[in-house]
C-alpha cells in the first residue's frame, strides 16, 4: 500500500460528454447554464478515456479519483446499459494497468431525469433507488475498487437545488432542502453498508488495501465580512454549523443541526444512524475562504436565494481566481485541523483554482501544498490529495469559461496539453 496518494479528481457530467439521460443535461436545455452553454461532448472523455488516464500517470500520480454517472447506467428506472458498465470496467482496467489506484465516486450531482421528475434526494424513496444502484455498481466493479465517495458535496447539492438555485431543479424550498439533507445522508449510510457488505471478494493490484468508503465534503472558511458587525458575525458562525459541521456530525452517528433562523427548519433526526461511525475516511474538498453579509449592500452579488444574506468569496484587493474566489490557504490550514477533530483519517478530494492564463496555479499549489506537507510533518492522518482537476471541463452553472485543468482542452478540436502549473505539480511530486 502506498504511504500517500497523488492524484487528480474529474466528474463524469463535467468531461465524459453525452450524458444526456440526467437532470443537468435537461437543465442546459432550459438556458441555466451562463451563456446558454450545453454541456454536448463535453472534454469527449467517453472516446479518449485511454489518452486521459496516460495524461495523468504522465503526472506521476498513483491515483484518479473519477465518478460514475449514474443516468448512464440506469436511464429509465429498472432499465440497465451493459454498455455503459463494460465501459466503467474498461476505465478500471486501465487504471490498473498504468498504477493508478481508482477513488471511485458513486454521486457527483448529477441524478437520472426519472429521479428527478420524482423529486430527486427530497423523495423518500431516493434512498431505495440509490441503494440499488449501489449495489448493481458494487457487484460488477466493487472486487477492483478500493477506495469509495458515496456522494460528492451533499450539502452543497441540497442547497444548491432548493436555495440557491444554482442546481436543478432551481427552487427556493429550505423544507425540501432539508428533506434532501436528510435523505442524502441515509443515502451515504446505504451505500456505506452495502459497499462493505456486498464486497465479498478483492482481485487485481490493490487488492490487498483496506476496502475505504467515505464521502466528499466541501468546506468553506466563514467569516464575518464586517468583523465588529454582531449579526454577520453570529451567522456567519450558523452557516459553519449547517454548511460544514450538520454532515459530520451525522456521519459520526450524532443529531445535526441545520436550522437556520426561520429559513431553515431543523432536520428529521434519522435514528438508524445513531451511535455509529459511517466513514472510514473524510473527503475534503476546498477552494476558499466565504465572507458573510447580511443585507448585502449588492443585492446581485452572492445573494443567497431570497434570504437576506449575501456571501463574497473575495475582497477587492485580495488574489483571486478567475471566478472570484479568493486563493486562501489559511483556510485550508484550518478547516483541515477541524476536520482532523473527528478522529477520521482525511483525503484532500478536490482542491484547484479557476485560471485560464495558468498565472496563479503554481502559486495555488505552492501555498496550499506546503499547508499539506506541513500538517502530515505534525503527523496529522492525511492520505490523499487529489488536485481538481486533471482536463478543463464543463464547469457546471459557469459553462467551459473556467479552466481549472491542468491540462488546457482545445475545445475545438479537444487536443489537450500540460500547463505550466502541471508540470510543477510533476515536479512536486518528484520531490516527495
Amino acid at each position: 500500500m502506498e504511504s500517500f496518494l497523488w492524484g487528480v479528481a474529474t466528474s463524469s457530467h463535467q468531461i465524459e460528454g453525452g450524458n444526456q439521460w440526467n437532470d443537468w443535461w435537461q437543465w442546459e436545455a432550459q438556458g441555466r447554464v451562463e451563456g446558454g452553454a450545453r454541456s454536448g461532448s463535453a472534454t469527449d472523455h467517453w472516446n479518449r478515456y485511454r489518452e486521459d488516464l496516460r495524461l495523468a500517470a504522465d503526472l506521476g500520480l498513483n491515483s484518479y479519483r473519477f465518478s460514475i454517472e449514474w443516468s448512464r447506467l440506469e436511464p429509465e428506472f429498472g432499465h440497465w446499459s451493459s454498455e455503459a458498465m463494460d465501459w466503467y470496467e474498461s476505465l478500471i482496467a486501465e487504471c490498473e494497468r498504468l498504477k493508478l489506484k481508482p477513488n471511485l465516486t458513486l454521486h457527483h450531482f448529477t441524478s437520472p431525469q426519472w429521479l428527478a421528475e420524482q423529486g430527486g434526494f427530497s423523495n423518500p424513496e431516493a434512498t431505495g433507488f440509490f441503494g440499488g444502484f449501489t449495489k448493481r455498481v458494487v457487484r460488477r466493479l466493487g472486487s477492483r475498487v478500493p477506495l469509495w465517495c458515496t456522494i460528492n458535496e451533499p450539502v452543497v447539492l441540497a442547497l444548491g437545488s432548493y436555495v440557491l438555485g444554482i442546481m436543478p431543479p432551481g427552487v427556493f424550498a429550505p423544507d425540501l432542502a432539508v428533506r434532501a439533507f436528510t435523505q442524502l445522508l441515509r443515502s451515504h449510510a446505504v451505500a456505506y453498508e452495502i459497499i462493505h457488505r456486498e464486497t465479498t471478494t478483492r482481485v487485481g493490484p490493490w487488492k490487498d488495501d483496506p476496502l475505504q468508503v467515505g464521502f466528499a465534503h466541501n468546506l468553506l472558511d466563514f467569516q464575518a465580512d464586517r468583523w465588529w458587525h454582531p449579526l454577520e458575525f453570529a451567522i456567519s458562525r450558523m452557516l459553519w454549523r449547517i454548511y460544514n459541521k450538520a454532515w459530520m456530525e451525522g456521519i459520526m452517528g450524532r443529531r445535526p443541526s441545520v436550522k437556520l433562523l426561520n429559513v431553515l427548519p431543523e432536520a428529521h433526526w434519522p435514528h438508524e444512524l445513531k451511535g455509529r461511525v459511517w466513514a472510514d475516511f473524510v473527503g475534503v474538498n476546498y477552494y476558499t475562504k466565504a465572507y458573510v453579509q447580511w443585507r448585502p449592500r449588492d443585492s446581485g452579488e452572492g445573494q443567497t436565494g431570497n434570504l437576506p444574506i449575501g456571501l463574497s468569496f473575495a475582497r477587492r484587493r485580495e488574489a483571486q481566481s478567475d471566478l472570484g474566489w479568493a486563493i486562501h490557504p489559511k483556510g485550508f490550514e484550518k478547516v483541515l485541523r477541524w476536520a482532523a477533530g473527528y478522529g477520521l483519517p482525511l483525503m484532500i478530494t478536490e482542491n484547484g483554482i479557476a485560471d485560464h492564463t495558468d498565472d496563479r496555479r503554481r502559486e495555488f499549489l505552492e501555498k496550499h501544498l506546503s499547508v499539506l506537507q506541513k500538517l502530515r510533518e505534525e503527523g496529522m492522518d492525511i492520505q490523499g490529495y487529489y488536485h481538481w482537476s486533471l482536463l478543463d471541463n464543463f464547469e457546471w452553472i459557469k459553462g467551459f469559461g473556467p479552466r481549472f485543468g491542468l491540462y488546457q482542452v482545445d475545445y475545438s478540436n479537444f487536443n489537450r496539453s500540460l500547463r505550466l502549473s502541471g508540470e510543477y505539480y510533476r515536479e512536486w511530486i518528484q520531490s516527495q
